[in-house]
């Protein structure tokens, strides 16, 4: 079996990218929808969507850059598409370089916004990840076919410093869950497995550092099955946000459950009591990302048990 060319992997890549944005456009029109159907908006929720309609836009837009690639190797270039692919200084190579880098930054700053929130807004949690960012993003290599050696090697740079960035946060956001749920599960009250799932891939931001360890394989085999995943990871980088976003929004975030319950159980009132606590009390779990319907919810049924709780006590 003859190996894998480098313009059927092209090939190959785009047909699997395309794939991909079909699931991140579905999950895009879902978290729209959702978004939407809710009248009451908060500043933070309005932001984040803001930047997964950048996202997504920059998600369409290499998968039609890969198109457009594919139509002018096979199709209108008089050169084999093996020789133009290995041309790195096509404006369309150029352009795509540019889209993945500026996706990059805006998926990991999501990320990185979430490990401030999960820490509960400590700036000096996210000085390095931040930091590991801007240093990943000004190594991006730029497209030529000179100084080969110099190239690789900045592109090598650039995808360590963009992993390292990510294992950080994924660890920091990764621990955060962990500890929350051993201390919930202290109280008597447990997780079950799909919430762990969802916490420990989605919430955690697992799946982009899991598809770059398959990236870095491929490359340090010198394999051109690089070239079908390292195209798709845009998909990768569109798809995280949206998924935690409708993560939150269907309160199945396990970090903002512990948090919630443990607010709940600290914080119900007692007689004599004042509202201005409660008001507190909710506005303060929806900064951790925990809807306030659900918190609501959750606090009449249990200010109706203790209530009657203390009725039959008198009785």
């Amino acid at each position: 079996m003859s190996p894998l060319t480098l313009a059927q992997g092209r090939l190959f890549g785009v047909l699997y990218e395309a794939i991909l944005f079909g699931i991140n456009f579905i999950l895009f029109v879902s978290l729209l929808y959702l978004f939407f159907q809710d009248k009451r908006k908060s500043l933070s929720q309005r932001l984040r969507l803001i930047a997964i309609c950048f996202l997504f836009s920059l998600c369409a837009a290499h998968l039609a850059i890969g198109m457009r690639g594919l139509y002018i190797a096979f199709f209108v270039e008089d050169l084999p598409p093996d020789t133009y692919y290995l041309d790195h200084t096509q404006p369309l190579d150029l352009i795509g370089k540019a889209v993945y880098a500026a996706a990059t930054v805006v998926a990991d700053s999501l990320l990185i916004y979430r490990a401030y929130t999960i820490f509960n807004g400590k700036w000096l949690v996210i000085v390095v990840p931040c930091l590991l960012l801007i240093r990943a993003y000004s190594q991006q290599a730029h497209g030529t076919t000179l100084f080969t050696h110099s190239i690789a090697r900045l592109a090598i740079i650039s995808f360590v410093m963009s992993f390292i960035t990510n294992v950080i946060i994924t660890i920091m956001i990764f621990l955060r869950i962990w500890l929350a749920m051993r201390r919930l599960k202290t109280t008597g009250i447990s997780t079950s497995f799909y919430s762990q799932f969802l916490a420990f891939t989605v919430e955690s931001g697992l799946v982009y550092p899991v598809a770059l360890i398959i990236e870095g394989v491929f490359f340090a085999l010198k394999n051109n099955g690089l070239e079908i995943v390292s195209g798709s990871n845009t998909q990768v980088l569109g798809i995280v946000p949206i998924l935690l976003a409708l993560q939150l929004r269907f309160n199945l975030s396990a970090y903002d459950s512990t948090a919630g319950t443990r607010n709940i159980s600290t914080t119900l009132p007692t007689f004599g009591s004042s509202g201005a606590s409660d008001s507190q009390r909710l506005d303060e779990t929806e900064l951790s990302g925990m809807d306030q319907k659900a918190v609501t919810s959750r606090s009449k049924t249990n200010t109706s048990s203790s209530t009657k709780g203390r009725e039959s006590e008198e009785l």
